[in-house]
């Protein structure tokens, strides 16, 4: 009817326009409404999140717009596509299994991101907790940050805070990261075990709907409850995730809630890779869109290293005239003595001819006396040739798609210094991002719920903590759980022409501005903790003046020691 509508606005007066428009607007406005109402009717309030979706709409009002076609048949029929979650993580499984470049991606991808687990930095907002109420003054948390990372870096290094007892948290953090990149997503679970918080990594095959237990509603399981479960995942009227349904066996499933019902925090949440659409409950890989392409380079390879093997074989032909004389100096008969022999012992062929005037061999090389009217001929093959360009695009091509450059992947720093320079900066930029998906998806959900046991358990006392968590105070608790999480930087090129080049900018004070803090630069030279080293410094420098050793330092030139005294050593 809605067809009917537009065509005869088409055929009417310029005049009638008016009329008509406002007849299809008003027929397109009680369709909407009416979509509404009928949810409404059913009395079903946790239908409302999926009583409207853009497919819905898009079959009533845009059948006849414009569909970015601006020639009929030049973008080919429209594809609604449905992700096949279980087919592209097989897929993207096998691909890391059978292919050196998807190994090669997600392997450095991790180690760049992860490195060996993500360090915390405490950092409880004092100016929101003093304007909410919580703490007089910035002094009421003084030296809490120290006593949260002192006990957070002891737990985190221990494998009895993983479910199985195989991994710290370093360790889990980077099988997450694997996961999700490879398969999707993958569900993590916090578990309260022997008095201590413990991470279980579960396979994103498991999260599967069982379907002996929810019903059929509108071509959708629906729980008893009335929660809809799309792909393992029980959503809610508002999208938001309830619970998980983990397949334990072949025929058994655990439901796994989401939030503790006790406390209000969260116990298991997924860790998407990629998410195509906002109403997608599951992640797609990160390899799914060059599954193919690395599949055809692999084939390729194995190809062209087959052609190779079996062009190694054969080195050279022999091309014979018409009528040429002269037998085939490989051919088995000439290799062979044939009677009668000459006094010498020389193997001759029927007309007493030596063999000796057809092949000389000496102990480097050999050489062939051809037989008149054949051609030696050395064997090329195009495919060798090729076979570096034809990889290198496509693998390229995979790279970029990924997120990661190849200079990166294939640790081939090889060209000139500008172009490896803004290789790594790129790359340094999408670790700062990735990182932060981690910290953000991974790292925070479990120091939430962590900080909130160690505090009640009264290991860390946090002032104003229990009051604001009692008080339901969700933006002071956020303000308690503030954080940061830092990894190792990427390391420059050259050094020193990258701090030559900032100080340049800065002019003729340049000298005496600091560029960075000692803790920075203790982190980009080994990825080691400031904070111990600096108290090991002072136990240090306490011992050598116990000792007598140690000599006070003369000022001078740039902060060194200008002129150490004569009984220095």
């Amino acid at each position: 009817m809605g067809v009917l509508f537009l065509c005869e606005v088409v055929k009417i007066s310029q005049g009638q326009t008016s009329i008509k428009m406002s007849k299809l607007t008003d027929f397109i406005k009680e369709k909407v409404v009416s979509i509404f109402e009928k949810k409404d009717e059913t009395k079903n309030k946790k239908n409302a999140f999926f009583a409207v979706t853009p497919s819905t709409l898009g079959n009533f009002m845009f059948n006849i717009n414009y569909d970015g076609e601006k020639n009929i048949g030049e973008a080919g029929p429209i594809i609604n596509y449905f992700n096949d979650y279980a087919g592209m993580r097989a897929r993207s499984w096998q691909l890391y299994y059978e292919s050196e470049i998807a190994q090669t991606i997600i392997r450095r991808s991790v180690t760049w991101t992860i490195s060996r687990g993500l360090r915390l930095e405490a950092q409880p907002n004092e100016n929101v907790l003093i304007s909410e109420g919580y703490i007089s003054d910035k002094q009421a948390l003084k030296g809490v940050d120290d006593l949260i990372e002192a006990r957070w870096k002891v737990w985190a290094s221990s494998k009895r805070i993983s479910y199985d007892g195989q991994m710290n948290l370093g360790g889990l953090a980077k099988e997450q990261q694997k996961n999700k990149l490879i398969a999707g997503d993958v569900l993590v679970i916090l578990r309260y075990k022997k008095n201590q918080l413990t991470v279980q990594l579960i396979d994103a095959a498991c999260v599967r709907t069982p379907y002996t237990v929810v019903n059929w509603q509108e071509g959708m399981p629906v729980e008893p409850g009335g929660e809809r479960v799309i792909n393992g995942v029980v959503l809610n009227d508002r999208g938001e995730h309830v619970a998980y349904w983990v397949q334990t066996t072949i025929l058994s499933f655990e439901r796994i809630e989401a939030k503790s019902k006790k406390t209000g925090f969260v116990m298991a949440y997924l860790v998407y890779g990629l998410k195509y659409r906002l109403n997608n409950t599951r992640g797609v890989p990160n390899l799914s869109v060059v599954i193919e392409s690395a599949n055809q380079i692999d084939r390729y390879k194995t190809a062209t290293l087959a052609n190779a093997e079996e062009s190694a074989k054969t080195v050279y032909t022999i091309e014979h005239e018409s009528f040429s004389e002269g037998e085939n100096p490989y051919n088995k008969q000439l290799t062979e003595a044939i009677l009668p022999t000459n006094p010498f012992d020389i193997p001759a062929d029927m007309n007493g001819i030596a063999l000796e005037n057809k092949v000389a061999s000496s102990t480097e090389k050999k050489v062939i006396n051809m037989p008149v009217g054949a051609k030696l001929t050395k064997q090329k093959h195009e495919a060798e040739v090729h076979f570096k360009e034809f990889y290198d695009t496509n693998a390229n091509a995979i790279c970029s798609t990924v997120g990661i450059p190849p200079e990166v992947a294939f640790m081939k720093y090889d060209s000139n210094f500008s172009a490896s320079r803004a290789a790594l900066k790129d790359w340094e930029h999408t670790i700062l991002v990735n990182r932060e998906e981690a910290a953000n998806d991974f790292y925070q959900p479990i120091y939430n719920l962590w900080l909130f046991i160690e505090v009640m358990t009264n290991k860390i006392n946090l002032p104003g903590y229990i009051r604001a968590y009692q008080e339901g105070n969700l933006f002071a608790l956020d303000a308690y759980q503030e954080t940061m999480w830092k990894g190792p930087t990427v390391p420059h090129i050259d050094p020193l022409k990258e701090v030559n080049a900032v100080r340049a900018m800065l002019g003729e004070n340049a000298a005496s501005v600091p560029l960075t803090t000692m803790e920075n630069a203790t982190e980009m030279l080994n990825q080691g903790d400031y904070d111990e080293n600096i108290k090991q410094f002072a136990e240090e420098l306490d011992e050598s003046k116990d000792l007598g050793v140690y000599v006070e330092p003369i000022r001078g030139g740039g902060g060194v020691a200008a002129n150490p005294p004569e009984n220095a050593g």
